[in-house]
């Protein structure tokens, strides 16, 4: 016990992030732009959500290669939505006075055609012990920021910019699809990420789920298997992905099918 106490007092000492439940992203150096969008779900923690924006971006222009950094942009290639969703000074665990513990959902999406590209749950701690004019709801702030930054860091977003290749203007139809209801689907499904981007999870699934009801569709499993993960549904999740990939799914979907499957994997 008193080795327990002893670790927990010298990781509370520093200012730490966790990053946890990550889909590895897709190559970071396709995209030249990237939007960030910040909310926060906690009551007195509203106004965070500036300053964490401020942090990531700041983080974001020093390790990565974006041509342009910066909060809603239409025409941002790249789309990161991080909402706070618990704050204060309760871990959970254990409760270390003047310490403040910041949770966030991270979700990226393809700013042009709206596919979400991988989620990831950060956890940032001041430190506990402060000192004079320090403040720890700011640290906390800072180390979430500085995570973020870091987990694009390592898909790449550092390296040189490569092209991209243009989609397709008009996809055909997938073979045996009755598409009548495409557009009452493709509404659930944007509804769905809506609510995934605000960290709204129960309500995202179910979106999913009900466009995939009306129009299977290897997109909607995707992003059910990706609500699954984000509630830690390991099995579940898995399954999905599953779905998904045996439902005539495109090869960049396949292959983002993979890597979610080999992160929930690793969970179980």
């Amino acid at each position: 016990m008193r080795a327990l106490a002893l670790a927990l007092f010298v990781t509370a000492c520093h200012a730490s992030a966790t990053v946890q439940n990550t889909m590895p992203v897709a190559n970071m150096q396709f995209y030249h732009s990237v939007a960030v969008r910040v909310r926060s779900n906690v009551m007195g923690y509203q106004g965070f959500g500036q300053f964490l924006e401020q942090s990531v971006n700041s983080n974001l222009r020093q390790k990565c290669g974006f041509a342009s950094v910066g909060g809603a942009n239409d025409r941002a290639e790249l789309v990161l939505d991080l909402t706070i969703t618990k704050a204060g000074k309760d871990s959970g665990f254990i409760t270390i006075q003047n310490q403040t513990v910041m949770e966030a959902l991270l979700v990226l999406s393809d700013g042009q055609n709206g596919d979400l590209l991988g989620t990831a749950k950060i956890s940032g701690n001041s430190a506990a012990m402060t000192t004079s004019g320090s403040n720890p709801d700011q640290e906390a702030v800072e180390v979430v920021g500085k995570a973020v930054a870091d987990l694009l860091a390592k898909s790449g977003c550092s390296g040189p910019r490569i092209a991209r290749a243009e989609p397709p203007k008009v996809e055909a139809p997938l073979p045996g699809v009755d598409e009548s209801h495409r557009g009452e689907a493709e509404k659930l499904n944007e509804d769905g990420k809506n609510q995934m981007f605000g960290a709204h999870m129960p309500e995202a699934l179910a979106l999913f789920q009900q466009a995939d009801r009306l129009l299977p569709d290897a997109r909607y499993q995707f992003n059910v298997c990706l609500a699954l993960g984000v509630m830690e549904k390991w099995d579940d999740a898995i399954g999905a992905c599953n779905k998904a990939k045996s439902m005539n799914a495109k090869p960049e979907l396949v292959a983002k099918i993979d890597r979610r499957i080999e992160a929930l994997q690793k969970h179980q």
